[in-house]
């Protein structure tokens, strides 16, 4: 009878146990959905330094801003980063064009809370890669075949897009290349899941040339230890976006000084759109610590921070905490990887993502130096198994621990016993990301039921029209270098009215009309902002 009284002690102390567990972390999604409800507010002035900001190409550009801030714009851009950029870059090109189709916008103004392009551009893993095995079963679950293969090339395609962008206009500081990119997996079942996606994904996009490697296959072709279960392999690319996109900046105001300006320190406080002041056809009175700029359009190119001014946003853009690292690889850590590989490492729900920089010759030596290894993710090590990063928009100083011990030793005990001594974490930093609800970004015109502010009509001068409206392009969830360049560059193709537009294309501007490349899925929507809300992230895996 003990016995019996006993296993029954037990298994109630487990359910016990159990119905404990799912209270606390059922409280911990509500506590995450409480803060993802409320403003990201601005960036916090105190953020964490990121080892990409390091010697700035332009360093005159950091700060930059007009003797006196512009006083009217046909464009305001809020944020300096790279969705910034590309919509900045799409206007003043299409302009440039001088076609007698579609709307000319003859001043642009770029807005900067912080330093130039100090955002999440400037903290990310410095990764250009799409893991078609994983992104087009995600898509496939929700929608059609051929929309989740489209969905699938969209992210693809940045690869070339931005690698020849760099080359044609010589920005060689970007650093960007094409690499092999590795996923290691440290679990059996991950890797069978992952192998399974690999034979889906071929199937629907035969151009796919990913490769799957077994336990010791992949053990012996990576120089990996024991704990590496399997790996997959396919193309991808590194590069260092800050410079990328701050060089572009220098270049841009070079080539259109009488069209763009570009104010850092420059926060928006406040939009409105009722402005007594405000000039006939500028309708936006967008409030600065500068001063007020009269604006014909806006675009929220702030990713994580896009709810602050945008409040319809909330839980539609949340906005998360994530951590980076740069470090010096171990002795043994093999010179041959800088050159042409980055890597992942995949565990059950969760993953880190690497790139490196190419080795350098080394002063005094005849051998090269290791290149810096670029490290992040653990997202899912924190305290609360990742549940308390969303919802932060704070990329400061505070960093988490557990995640920084997890992304310090990862490499280490992936690769021992080829890692060796020397390795040390030089820089560690945090960024926001900003999640939607179905992992797809937002891009397009926003209403009254998003903004809180009623769009003006078009204001018409002379013979010509001239739009105006707010739009945006963010909610990148984490993967803006297979994202942000391209939705960028078709936001300014649809403010121009040039979706028609049969365009022979070039370095960063897909050949065609916009829905040849385009896919409708990132359109703003009513059906997207109810797949956009948080409580959908919970349907992802």
């Amino acid at each position: 009878m003990g016995t019996i009284i006993s296993v029954v002690q037990d298994h109630a102390r487990s359910l016990f146990s159990a119905i404990t567990l799912l209270q606390d972390q059922w409280k911990d999604f509500q506590a995450a959905v409480a803060r993802a409800s409320l403003s990201p507010g601005l960036p916090v002035s105190n953020p964490s330094t990121p080892y990409w900001t390091q010697d700035p190409p332009y360093p005159e550009l950091v700060k930059h801003q007009s003797a006196e801030l512009p006083s009217q714009a046909d464009v305001v851009i809020i944020g300096s980063g790279i969705s910034g950029a590309a919509v900045a870059h799409s206007l003043l090109v299409l302009g440039a064009k001088n076609s007698s189709a579609g709307h000319r916008f003859d001043i642009i103004v770029v807005l900067e809370a912080r330093d130039i392009c100090s955002g999440a551009t400037a903290r990310n893993g410095g990764h250009i890669k799409a893991s078609a095995y994983d992104v087009y079963p995600r898509f496939a679950k929700t929608m059609p075949q051929d929309r989740a293969v489209a969905l699938t090339r969209f992210q693809l395609h940045h690869l070339d897009v931005l690698v020849d962008l760099c080359k044609a206009r010589g920005i060689d500081a970007a650093e960007a290349r094409q690499v092999e990119t590795v996923d290691l997996f440290l679990d059996k079942t991950s890797f069978e899941k992952a192998v399974r996606n690999v034979d889906e994904t071929k199937a629907n996009l035969p151009e796919d040339e990913t490769r799957t490697w077994q336990r010791k296959e992949a053990q012996e072709k990576f120089g990996t230890g024991e704990t590496v279960a399997g790996a997959i392999s396919y193309k991808a690319g590194a590069i260092w976006a800050y410079r990328f996109v701050t060089t572009l900046w220098h270049q841009l105001l070079a080539e259109f000084p009488d069209a763009l300006s570009i104010e850092t320190h420059t926060p928006v406080e406040a939009i409105l759109a009722d402005d007594p002041r405000a000039p006939k056809g500028y309708p936006y009175a967008i409030q600065t610590p500068r001063g007020t700029i009269f604006a014909r359009n806006i675009v929220h190119a702030t990713n994580g921070h896009a709810s602050h001014l945008v409040p319809g946003l909330r839980r539609k853009i949340t906005p998360a905490q994530a951590h980076m690292s740069a470090q010096k690889p171990g002795r043994l850590f093999s010179q041959d990887h800088g050159a042409h590989r980055s890597w992942g490492v995949v565990y059950e729900n969760g993953f880190d993502y690497i790139t490196q920089r190419q080795p350098e010759p080394d002063a005094g030596s005849a051998r090269q130096s290791q290149g810096d290894l670029l490290l992040g993710g653990g997202f899912v090590r924190s305290s609360k198994q990742g549940i308390d990063m969303i919802g932060l928009s704070d990329d400061g100083a505070s960093l988490d621990g557990l995640t920084l011990a997890h992304i310090a030793g990862i490499f280490p005990a992936v690769f021992s016993p080829n890692w060796g001594g020397g390795a040390e974490i030089k820089q560690a930093w945090s960024g926001t990301l900003g999640f939607t609800g179905d992992l797809i970004p937002l891009v397009g015109k926003l209403g009254k039921s998003l903004t809180g502010r009623t769009p003006p009509n078009a204001v018409v001068s002379g013979s010509d029209e001239k739009p105006s409206g707010e739009w945006i392009a963010a909610g990148f969830s984490g993967e803006g270098m297979v994202w942000a360049w391209l939705t960028g560059r078709a936001l300014g193709i649809i403010m121009s009215a040039r979706e028609d537009d049969d365009m022979a294309g070039g370095p960063g501007w897909p050949a065609g009309r916009l829905l040849d490349w385009f896919p409708r899925e990132i359109l703003v929507s009513e059906q997207r902002l109810r797949s956009a809300d948080l409580i959908n992230l919970t349907n992802q895996s």
